[in-house]
């Protein structure tokens, strides 16, 4: 008979551990979840479909007022309602969980009273709603683009890859903002203008290819066109040139979620419970 002994076994017994402490995190993520829903629209059904047809009717008002400025294709053989509604519904995203990032703190301040809820759980919470939302619309438009116009998005995965990277730019800028609003009333009012004034140079509307060349190498650098271009792409195929780096893109994201976190991590002592 043997025993194990030395690092292995500490190992070994280190793992449940940390698995568990991801289980109960997640079942506390959830529960904000749920809590998130029923504070903003109630417990009734309809309510909850809101969390859907919100960012959905948005961007099919958004389409349809572009579509009666333009009267034609914003792409050659794209309706200019299609191209205006995959272009916001991403925006909306961002918008979305970077907007009302700064609210986490006001609106759960009693939760933190509580060992296992973290700030960084209510904003995360907050977050995954939003993104899965914004998923759920982007589903329903590709169906609904395959039923009624026969179109098949060019790739599954650049389409949804995009929109992932922006879901994830979107939740480092969040608890960036949420850590700023927690200590900061005038960093709190600051965040939705920024956010608004974001939406003319993120590529929602526009293809850098209908740029200038040296106005396409300074937007470039901004990694929501990149994403914006990606999602065009999966989405179109090559009907226009698209320019985006997705290494570039993944180490924004990886920034701006490191940030995020330790920004959290300080501002926590911060906070008056």
């Amino acid at each position: 008979m043997s025993v194990t002994t030395g690092p292995e076994a500490g190992g070994g017994a280190a793992r449940p551990g940390v698995w568990r402490g991801f289980v109960v995190q997640g079942r506390v993520i959830h529960a904000l979840m749920l809590r998130e829903i029923q504070t903003r629209f109630g417990r009734n059904g309809l309510g909850f479909l809101w969390l859907f047809i919100e960012p959905l009717l948005l961007a099919a008002v958004v389409a349809v007022l572009h579509w009666i400025m333009y009267r034609g294709d914003r792409l050659p053989g794209v309706p200019v309602f299609l191209f205006y509604l995959i272009g916001y519904v991403p925006y909306f995203a961002f918008r979305s969980i970077v907007g009302r990032a700064p609210a986490a703190f006001q609106a759960n301040q009693t939760l933190l009273f509580h060992r296992q809820v973290r700030f960084m759980d209510v904003v995360v919470a907050r977050h995954v709603l939003e993104a899965l939302a914004v998923l759920a619309v982007i589903l329903v438009i590709v169906i609904g683009t395959v039923m009624i116009m026969g179109r098949m998005p060019h790739s599954i995965p650049h389409l949804f890859g995009g929109i992932i990277l922006m879901i994830l730019y979107a939740n480092g800028l969040g608890m960036i903002a949420a850590a700023a609003a927690g200590i900061s009333e005038t960093a709190e009012r600051m965040v939705t203008p920024l956010v608004y004034f974001s939406l003319p140079l993120s590529g929602a509307f526009f293809t850098l290819h209908s740029m200038p060349r040296w106005v396409r190498d300074i937007l470039i650098w901004n990694p929501q066109v990149n994403m914006h271009e990606m999602i065009r792409e999966g989405m179109y195929g090559h009907i226009t040139p698209t320019y985006y780096d997705v290494p570039y893109v993944i180490v924004a994201v990886a920034v701006v979620n490191l940030l995020g976190m330790m920004a959290m991590r300080a501002v926590r002592p911060q906070l008056e419970f």
